[in-house]
């Protein structure tokens, strides 16, 4: 039952991608809804179920609309099958759409990395607006034409199915709720969480990471990173739970290498998959949509390495 539910939700988030207009890209909260009547399914299985296509790398995932409590906007994110010859043909027409209503906006043409280089800074007064949503959908689904572009093998069909087996397992998507609930207890308690993001675990309670904590806190940021690495650096602020702190270190261009933003970027998919059995995570989720949403849009300008 689960693999049908999982295949129908793919082949459906596919088909509206093929209808190429202003909503080919998934709308969740359109989505579920729609999802949820036609397949007789609660809108909470069709997130598990996203999740499992999200996590084998079936489809990708994005913010278009930042949760806004204040003005009462929930957060809706976009789905997008991880095919390159359809995510090359919605980045091409989202970039030009981008540009008609950036015209139309400001009356005056730019080309789009121009426009995304003059949005970047104001994109929390644009949240819920056209061309906001124009312009997340723009930048990542460029950022998902360079991932296809750079790792073929985790995204082939060999790749996607065995992962695919591995997700449906773990996410139990036949089992009664309070059963995948006690599931998720376990897994709290396992050795897996402590993985969450590598050997992060480890880092942080290792002589190493006390040393390092001592240090922060009179060593400039540059220094920290040349005596620990960007690696042992990411991973203790990811256990951590220090999402702002890096946001604005990302923000400010301290962390600004591409193969850093890319590293940090990697190590957020995996913190991601533990977001329903990492207690530490609880209350944490917009804090780290937020930071990858943020790596995405630095790595979209980021140059070579020098």
């Amino acid at each position: 039952m689960s693999t049908k539910i999982v295949d129908e939700v793919f082949q459906e988030v596919s088909r509206q991608n093929e209808l190429l207009g202003m909503r080919a890209v998934v709308h969740s909260d359109e989505f579920l809804k729609y999802i949820s009547a036609s397949m007789a399914v609660n809108p909470e299985l069709c997130r598990r179920v996203l999740a499992v296509l999200v996590r084998s790398h079936k489809i990708f995932l994005m913010e278009i609309v930042a949760e806004d409590k204040v003005r009462e906007i929930p957060r809706v994110e976009g789905y997008v099958v991880a095919d390159l010859p359809m995510v090359r043909k919605l980045k091409n027409y989202y970039q030009s759409e981008l540009m008609v209503e950036y015209e139309k906006k400001f009356q005056k043409k730019h080309l789009v990395h121009q426009i995304v280089k003059e949005l970047l800074p104001i994109m929390k007064s644009l949240n819920n607006t056209p061309l906001g949503q124009l312009a997340n959908k723009a930048i990542m689904l460029e950022e998902f034409e360079r991932l296809l572009e750079k790792n073929p093998l985790e995204y082939s069909a060999e790749w996607k199915e065995q992962h695919m087996e591995i997700e449906l397992k773990k996410a139990n998507l036949d089992a009664p709720p309070e059963k995948r609930r006690g599931a998720a207890g376990k897994a709290q308690a396992g050795p897996k969480v402590e993985a969450a993001i590598g050997q992060s675990g480890r880092a942080v309670d290792s002589e190493r990471y006390t040393e390092f904590i001592s240090k922060s806190k009179s060593y400039p940021l540059q220094k920290i990173l040349k005596i620990y690495g960007i690696n042992f650096f990411l991973q203790v602020h990811l256990r951590k739970c220090q999402f702002p702190t890096l946001q604005k270190l990302v923000e400010d261009g301290q962390i600004a290498r591409r193969s850093d933003l890319t590293l940090l970027r990697e190590m957020l998919q995996k913190v991601k998959q533990n977001i329903n059995v990492d207690k530490n995570l609880t209350g944490r989720t917009e804090e780290l949509y937020v930071l990858e949403q943020t790596v995405i849009h630095r790595l979209y300008f980021a140059g070579k390495d020098s």
